[in-house]
């Protein structure tokens, strides 16, 4: 005698009822579906009483605003793809003309830092002969000093002071040619500095408008692309609130859309293409 056998075909049924439960749990989540999603029946032919006719006319009202705002979001949606190429053109033409005008830029630089290297250069050569000018100027002094002291002494015409005063003459007189010189080199360096100054001053010029050309133009990107991207923001938000709408009408459907399928189903009217039905039998 086999005293397992009762015991596994109670099992068995226990398995059996319990997985008709959950098939029974599907079948009801189905059927709820099916109230709720109603393009599985032919409702739009159907004709009502007034009670559940209620209920299409607000579902159909649903879905005409829905449609409404889908137009509206689909219209957004092809405002932002215009805003957006929009925005890459005006980016690509930008640095087209951005690249022309550091092209035009760049060359007048090196000219404007060596103009004002070389007028920095004349500049520092004025001062320095400028204060060597009194220098020599005290040096003469001080040479004819001599010379007047020797010509004081009374030995103007003795050997050593033939030499003396042929040393004090020889000193004054390169005294006055170094100051002559120097006078000159000044003079010249004062000549040539007004010269540099205007060349330095024409290049600066040429450069500061390219310079200014260069900042107004990225300032007009700059304010331009900004406002686009504004915009663009602004579209996605609202597209995104519409589409939040028509979820929300989505909602309002369910009720409405399950009154009208147990209409239906009162009325023994089947969905156009029905789910396969399973039947279990308690076991």
């Amino acid at each position: 005698m086999n005293y397992l056998a009762p015991g596994l075909r109670e099992l068995g049924r226990i398995f059996d009822r319990l997985f008709c439960r959950i098939r029974l749990v599907r079948q009801r989540r189905t059927l709820a579906q099916l109230e709720s999603k109603l393009g599985l029946l032919g409702w739009q032919q159907a004709y009502y009483d007034s009670g559940t006719q209620q209920h299409v006319d607000r579902v159909t009202d649903v879905e005409r605003a829905q449609a409404q705002l889908t137009n509206d979001s689909a219209t957004l949606g092809l405002s932002v793809q215009q805003l957006e190429e929009r925005r890459t053109s005006e980016r690509a033409t930008f640095e087209s003309q951005r690249a022309a005008r550091i092209a035009a830029r760049d060359p007048l630089v090196g000219p404007v830092e060596e103009g004002e290297r070389a007028l920095s250069a004349k500049q520092k050569e004025r001062k320095e002969i400028a204060e060597r000018i009194p220098r020599l100027d005290r040096e003469r002094l001080s040479e004819e000093e001599k010379y007047r002291v020797l010509l004081a002494k009374g030995r103007p015409h003795s050997q050593g002071g033939r030499r003396g005063c042929s040393a004090c003459s020889g000193a004054r007189s390169r005294s006055r040619s170094r100051k002559r010189s120097g006078r000159k080199k000044l003079t010249a360096v004062e000549l040539e500095i007004p010269r540099i100054e205007s060349e330095l001053e024409q290049r600066r010029a040429m450069l500061s408008v390219e310079v200014e050309a260069l900042r107004v133009l990225e300032k007009a990107f700059a304010e331009s692309d900004a406002a686009l991207a504004a915009e663009v923001a602004m579209h996605k938000r609202d597209k995104q609130k519409l589409e939040k709408q028509v979820d929300a009408l989505e909602k309002t459907k369910t009720q409405s859309y399950r009154e009208i399928g147990r209409a239906l189903a009162d009325q023994r009217i089947e969905p156009l293409n029905p789910a396969r039905r399973s039947h279990c039998s308690p076991g």
